[in-house]
């Protein structure tokens, strides 16, 4: 029945249905503009509210937001390198940091992925924790990595640790290097090779030396550029000197799109808010 206008039964006729089509429309797109715009904002609180309080350790540099620690593990001895992994392990932890985890001799093996949570990486800090102390000599247990006795191949591990960041489509990540640079002469080239494929795909690389000789210290350094050795002050003592916040203590993102959720839910109630016809109570 073209031109006839259903209505529900008992319902009032309008005069003057027309006229309110286009106040009608506007009110429905304003009601679409909030509704997107409210979702957008309750799942941009919802991302900034999951990275609140986490750190950038300052073992990583300026720029980092996560990386791959690459461990030499090449003869395994205990007492000082285990202590000093055990260090570093604990400032990663302190600062909230995502890392990645490669472990090295002549063969490298990727333990965790690139963004793993903090925790994850602190699992691993009890096999480098001594059991116990001998004759003022730390006692250390046995490790799943004692049988990596073989050769060293530091390059083994910095490529591992690349891929890993490759894999996980990591932009801006670190590889953080913990050995006493006793590099195979076999790995020469190869190192070099390494070195220069870093700098091109951007990938920084910092060190910890773990008591590694002045010589391997210069060959190291050429490398990879003298300021890539970490100073004993960012992992010796306490956690405020080991970490460095991601951004100032407040959260500013957070409360401004707080902010424009307030007022976006405001303008809802304001705009929305059905009309009471004149004398109603």
């Amino acid at each position: 029945m073209r031109g006839t206008t259903l209505k529900r039964r008992g319902a009032t006729a309008l005069g003057d249905l027309p006229g309110l089509r286009s106040p009608a429309d506007r009110t429905t797109l304003v009601r679409i503009v909030l509704v997107l715009g409210l979702a957008a904002s309750f799942g941009g609180a919802l991302l900034l509210a999951r990275s609140a309080g986490s750190g950038r350790a300052a073992l990583l540099p300026t720029g980092a937001k996560t990386g791959v620690v690459v461990v030499d593990m090449s003869g395994s001895e205990s007492g000082l390198p285990f202590e000093r992994i055990a260090t570093v392990v604990r400032a990663l932890a302190a600062a909230n940091q995502a890392m990645g985890l490669v472990m090295f001799s002549d063969t490298a093996y990727e333990l965790l992925p690139p963004n793993s949570p903090a925790s994850a990486l602190l699992a691993f800090e009890r096999f480098f924790d001594p059991q116990a102390v001998a004759n003022s000599t730390p006692v250390f247990g046995v490790t799943p990595w004692n049988q990596f006795s073989a050769g060293t191949r530091i390059s083994a591990g910095l490529r591992m640790g690349a891929e890993a960041l490759r894999r996980a489509h990591v932009t801006h990540g670190s590889l953080l290097l913990i050995s006493d640079l006793n590099d195979s002469s076999a790995d020469e080239e190869p190192l070099v090779a390494e070195g220069i494929a870093l700098k091109k795909a951007h990938v920084p690389v910092r060190i910890v030396p773990v008591a590694a000789s002045p010589g391997n210290v210069r060959i190291f350094g050429t490398l990879f550029g003298w300021n890539s050795f970490i100073p004993p002050s960012a992992y010796r003592t306490t956690a405020n000197e080991q970490v460095q916040p991601i951004a100032s203590s407040w959260p500013w993102a957070l409360i401004a799109v707080g902010v424009v959720l307030v007022g976006l839910l405001a303008a809802n109630e304001l705009f929305n808010t059905r009309l009471r016809p004149e004398g109603a109570t």
